[in-house]
């Protein structure tokens, strides 16, 4: 066997910038020059040393605040958290910082799984469960932006969902991409201006399913994860 067919080489991924500035400030954590509780300098400042836009160590900064690296003060600045060093001990099966990829290969498992799970709650939920769906109506009663809420909330949706399709593969498979969902849930809730548009998204596939129509549950369900999609594209690449 030639060494040709011995190889087995993987295609080089480019990286954006957003992500390589993150892995830059994940370096210096490793390296000791930042340490827990130490504040961060200003996105002007990151910006000017590593001779980028500031928009672009901005989305690396929200990047690491979604990962738990870093916590974002209002008014006070950016901080490195306390608990950081478990963030770097762990082994993900799924990067933290997404690829373009990866955001790919995450929308056809959902589209596999969600936009069926959809369509047969539609047509086999019961009265309690499609009550259980409509926990996205809470997404409305939301006055100031509160992320960890807001994507508990959407991962009790779409499990609500799940398991409303009365399909027990479907719904353990759903629960196995619980730490995966969390963190593209909360990417795509990070680049939202307002929570109102997930909760309009969410409640056209509540209002499918409660109408008993599996066309329009399946329909809001595929609109729902192009839209997200297209969110996160935006800070990946």
């Amino acid at each position: 066997m030639s060494v040709e067919n011995r190889l087995s080489l993987e295609p080089i991924q480019q990286k954006s910038l957003t992500e390589l500035v993150a892995q830059r400030l994940i370096a210096l954590l490793s390296s000791g020059a930042l340490g827990p509780g130490d504040k961060l300098p200003p996105e002007r400042e990151l910006a000017k040393q590593l001779e980028v836009g500031r928009t672009t160590v901005r989305e690396a900064l929200k990047l690491l605040t979604l990962s738990g690296v870093l916590d974002a003060r209002r008014g006070d600045g950016t901080y490195v958290r306390q608990e950081f060093t478990s963030f770097l001990s762990q082994q993900f099966h799924w990067p933290v910082l997404l690829s373009a990829q990866e955001v790919d290969e995450i929308v056809e498992v959902r589209n596999a799984l969600e936009v069926k799970a959809a369509r047969l709650a539609a047509e086999r939920a019961t009265p309690e469960e499609i009550e259980r769906i409509g926990v996205c109506r809470q997404l409305l009663q939301i006055e100031e932006r509160d992320l960890e809420l807001e994507t508990e909330l959407d991962l009790q949706f779409h499990h609500a969902i799940a398991e409303a399709s009365h399909n027990e593969l479907l719904s353990s498979l759903m629960h196995s991409l619980q730490d995966v969902l969390h963190q593209y849930i909360a990417l795509a809730g990070q680049m939202t201006d307002v929570v109102d548009t997930t909760a309009r998204e969410h409640l056209a596939i509540y209002d499918a399913i409660a109408a008993r129509d599996p066309d329009a549950a399946e329909k809001a369900m595929v609109e729902h994860l192009t839209i997200s999609k297209t969110l996160i594209l935006k800070m990946v690449r």
